[in-house]
């Protein structure tokens, strides 16, 4: 075992560099959900003798939003790709072809459901109708320019079974970090949004919370 093992929670605040010591107890992620324990044996570069990447130690913890909380991206929309696995070869090569064009238009998809999803209380097809079927298949089948590979890393994590302490798996959890300009985006995004027809009419009602997502759609987005 590496004489230094990071103690990598996700619900953790921080990153600490421990001895061979017991996994820490399990705890609720940002929205509740327990998550499994485990430590962090190897990361891209440990053998460097430098810490995990502020980037990656946000994301794992807050999220996109989290990211581009700090200093460095607060003028950038940030999406990060993920994969998880075993071979840690496979997943270098997924980190090779990563795609930024085809990868940017389904990380922005999922990101515009879950927006219409959130300001709808889970059920976006009822609140506003088609609009919001077209928006997603719109935003998933547009092609978004400026986006960037940023960065990438990885980490080599062994997660623990519920007595804390017999070893369940061991896992390497690659992270891409697709940064583009805010006002870029935004622009792309709202001819999209603007632009979208509709194949069946909505309800008044429907109209009325469809203007209401679009006036604050990039608050908390």
């Amino acid at each position: 075992m590496k004489k230094n093992i990071v103690a990598f929670v996700f619900a953790a605040t921080a990153l600490a560099v421990i001895g061979c010591a017991s996994a820490p107890e399990k705890k609720p992620d940002a929205k509740g959900k327990t998550v499994p324990k485990y430590e962090v044996l190897d990361h891209k570069t440990m053998a460097l003798g430098q810490d995990i990447p502020e980037w990656v130690t946000v994301y794992v913890t807050d999220g996109n939003s989290g990211v581009e909380s700090l200093d460095r991206y607060k003028e950038k929309f940030v999406f990060v790709g993920e994969q998880s696995g075993t071979n840690k070869n496979a997943l270098q090569l997924w980190v090779t072809g990563f795609n930024v064009a085809q990868d940017m238009s389904r990380l922005m998809s999922t990101r515009v459901q879950a927006k219409f999803a959130g300001a709808a209380a889970g059920s976006p097809e009822a609140e506003f109708g088609s609009y919001f079927e077209n928006v997603v298949k719109n935003v998933s089948d547009a092609t978004f320019s400026g986006a960037r590979i940023d960065s990438n890393f990885w980490i080599l994590k062994r997660y623990f079974k519920d007595d804390n302490k017999t070893v369940d798996r061991e896992v390497y959890d690659y992270y891409v970090l697709v940064t583009i300009d805010r006002a870029l985006l935004q622009k792309q995004l709202d001819n999209i949004i603007n632009g979208v027809k509709l194949d069946k009419p909505v309800t008044k009602e429907q109209q009325t919370a469809v203007d209401r997502v679009k006036e604050s759609f990039y608050e908390g987005f």
